[in-house]
């Protein structure tokens, strides 16, 4: 898919990662608590004393139609040996997670580490006193790697009641923007032009494009459904980024909150949109065709530029060389070619954010964090489950939690790390020892960077594209992440709906003044309320 909702929920993107690996967590550093007391002078010829491994009890979700015996993974066992614990693993199918750790949450059997994966139910039962209180253990003394995973404005962000009872976790590449803008290489280095950076670069490439390609469309867009984000999803991100507002996000200064819908930048934006449709540079079908129907615009070669999810990037390529090579009859017989994905793009070029007249873009990343991770508060020694979650967030124990053991799952060549990807049998889910080997599956409240080498684990397409998106310099997040505002639950939908209809008659030629009627309707109809209820939330969660 090109275009998918850009605002995610608590655990969002570990759904998206579910596919390809098991959602847990990882976790980083010195554990002063767990380091045995020097001998006395009566004892010191006696052997050291060794410090019992810590138990405690583990909700982990797992595909229960693939094999697995907890028992005989050699990657939990490692792990337990490092960090001196021994975890009792209870197994819940990932379909079923919230379910059962809903009835374990209301019948007081609570694990001793807890993935929250939704907002409304982290704060639910941190109000009802389940988890333990970290405000006071978090700092830069104590817990130095977990401050190195999660900010201090970040954990902000996370307090309920001006507290903190858990720590944000993103997913495996770490929090950030996922998009990217997709232009065709080859019809650039036909018309002699290389990637702009700006966006007066990028709108002349587009008028070039368009007076010696005509049959091409200049800039693909599509329409999602009603109510979502549909220009934020991500259709005309890099125009609006470029006046420094992004449909849809509420921002927040010194309290205050405002929201880009309603922003006179806005009004300059649309205003260029509505220029670049006139001109014949946007496809005249955006607000009418689906997904699917921009994808065969996109294969059949009628289609020079696009905003662009990450991951899409390397079929793309694929299909585009597909169609090409048909056209000129070189296709295989078949009609398919191989794996491409370890090969450098053929036909597209990616680049992130084109910036605007003062030098600055927008680049609307999703929420800062997905999942949280409690620590109960009916665990025996809620202290010494925070140091060993900050001692497996050293780098070294990240590398063990997050890609296995050295030289068996993984090895690094150069500082280069490659993943062994043909240790198991995928029948067996075994290696040839008969061993299970749970990657990224033993997790401790993993933070927000993402899991190391990350890139390097993906091929190459994969690893580039995700690279450009997620090191956009110019993101920005939501400013209502993680607030409480009823009448936005109630609201929002009517809202964006009525944003996308008047957005969207603008861009296709309709007076600006339907802008201005806009603003003052949007606050009239509940945004104004909205505002109103973040700015209570937010002081309510920073304790004021």
């Amino acid at each position: 898919m090109i275009y998918p909702v850009k605002v995610y929920p608590y655990g969002a993107l570990a759904a998206l990662l579910v596919g390809t690996v098991t959602i847990a967590g990882c976790s980083k550093a010195a554990d002063p608590a767990a380091v045995a007391p020097s001998p006395s002078a009566s004892s010191a010829s006696a052997s050291p004393q060794t410090e019992e491994p810590y138990s405690f009890k583990w909700l982990k979700a797992q595909d229960i139609s693939k094999p697995y015996d907890p028992s005989k993974d050699a990657v939990k066992q490692a792990i337990e040996k490092k960090l001196n614990i021994r975890i009792v693993p209870e197994m819940v199918d990932v379909q079923q997670y919230k379910t059962k750790l809903n009835l374990k949450m209301s019948s007081g059997d609570i694990p001793d580490v807890v993935r929250i994966d939704f907002a409304d139910d982290f704060q639910k039962y941190a109000q009802q006193g389940a988890f333990f209180d970290l405000t006071n253990l978090i700092n830069e003394k104590d817990t130095p790697n977990i401050l190195k995973e999660v900010p201090k404005d970040v954990f902000e962000q996370a307090k309920v009641n001006g507290k903190i009872y858990g720590i944000p976790y993103q997913g495996g590449p770490g929090a950030g923007y996922r998009w990217n803008l997709v232009l065709r290489k080859d019809y650039m280095e036909g018309l002699g032009a290389q990637v702009p950076k700006t966006l007066d670069e990028y709108y002349n490439l587009l008028k070039k494009a368009k007076a010696e390609k005509p049959d091409v469309i200049p800039l693909g867009g599509y329409t999602a459904q009603i109510g979502q984000q549909k220009y934020a999803n991500n259709s005309f991100d890099h125009i609006f980024g470029a006046f420094g507002v992004t449909p849809g996000y509420f921002t927040e200064k010194d309290g205050k909150f405002g929201n880009y819908d309603i922003d006179p930048k806005m009004r300059e934006a649309l205003l260029y949109l509505q220029k670049m449709y006139a001109e014949g540079l946007i496809d005249k079908e955006f607000a009418t065709i689906k997904e699917e129907q921009l994808r065969a615009k996109l294969y059949s070669g009628k289609l020079f530029s696009w905003m662009g999810w990450w991951s899409t990037a390397n079929d793309y390529d694929t299909q585009v060389e597909t169609n090409e090579l048909k056209k000129s009859g070189k296709l295989p017989a078949d009609g398919k070619l191989a794996d491409q994905s370890n090969q450098p793009f053929k036909y597209l070029t990616l680049t992130g954010s084109l910036v605007g007249a003062e030098g600055k873009a927008v680049a609307p990343a999703g929420a800062p964090f997905g999942q949280m991770h409690a620590i109960s508060a009916k665990t025996k020694d809620p202290k010494k489950v925070l140091s060993i979650i900050e001692k497996a967030l050293s780098p070294e124990n990240q590398m063990l939690t997050v890609w296995g053991i050295e030289g068996e799952d993984y090895s690094i060549d150069n500082v280069k790390m490659s993943v062994v990807t043909d240790l198991i049998d995928p029948k067996t889910q075994q290696d040839k020892n008969g061993n299970f080997r749970g990657i990224q599956s033993y997790l401790f409240a993993p933070g927000l960077k993402g899991w190391p080498h990350y890139l390097e684990s993906l091929p190459i397409r994969h690893s580039q594209a995700l690279d450009v998106a997620i090191n956009n310099r110019f993101q920005i997040t939501d400013a209502s992440n993680y607030l409480d505002s009823p009448t936005k639950i109630a609201k929002l939908v009517e809202l964006n709906t009525l944003r996308d209809s008047v957005f969207t008659q603008i861009i296709m030629g309709a007076d600006i003044k339907k802008f201005d009627e806009f603003a003052v309707k949007w606050k009239a109809q509940g945004g104004m309320q909205i505002l109103n209820e973040l700015e209570a939330s937010f002081k309510k969660k920073a304790g004021k």
